[in-house]
């Protein structure tokens, strides 16, 4: 049988922009290899977010985001904004931290966090990897559906903020 993993309930999770203070710690997370392509085509995935970040792709305002957990990074995220809207995108959580509801708790911080530090974002996009069950389950379970468009290969989703 296979080791139980005792799951926090819920994992207390931090959001910290990524910075000269945890850069060298956000590198240093990686999904396990069968995930690259699912998260960013390439590791590490803070590289990625990073980059860009730094040249503004799709004319967005970035905010590359490191997950802490007791002080230690576990998981990165960047958050593209627009007027209207935030992308969540390659969102990773380090291989050895998956499995513990961490990915769960970091989409409940980020949609707290779009709330509070973007007011006039009135829904949330991504993008899933056709193949990833796993994530289209977990955003699924926090209110994302299925826009029924395509970017890129990958299926887009959406959640309305539900803002007056």
């Amino acid at each position: 049988m296979g080791e139980d993993v005792a799951v926090e309930d819920p994992p207390l999770l931090y959001l910290a922009p990524i910075d000269q203070s945890n850069w060298r710690a956000a590198v240093a997370v990686h999904v396990s290899p069968d995930q690259v392509r699912l998260v960013a085509g390439h590791q590490p995935v803070a590289l990625v977010i990073l980059s860009k970040a730094y040249v503004r792709s799709g004319d967005l305002d970035w905010e590359p985001l490191a997950l802490t957990k007791q002080g230690s990074v576990v998981g990165v995220v960047a958050l593209a904004h627009a007027q209207a809207h935030t992308q969540l995108l390659h969102l990773a959580i380090d291989a050895s931290m998956q499995g513990r509801g961490v990915g769960s708790a970091a989409v409940e911080l980020l949609i707290a966090h779009i709330c509070e530090t973007r007011p006039s974002s009135r829904q949330v996009h991504l993008t899933v990897h056709p193949d990833n069950s796993r994530a289209q389950h977990l955003y699924r379970s926090h209110g994302f559906s299925p826009t029924g468009q395509v970017r890129d290969g990958e299926l887009m989703w959406s959640l309305d903020l539900n803002r007056e």
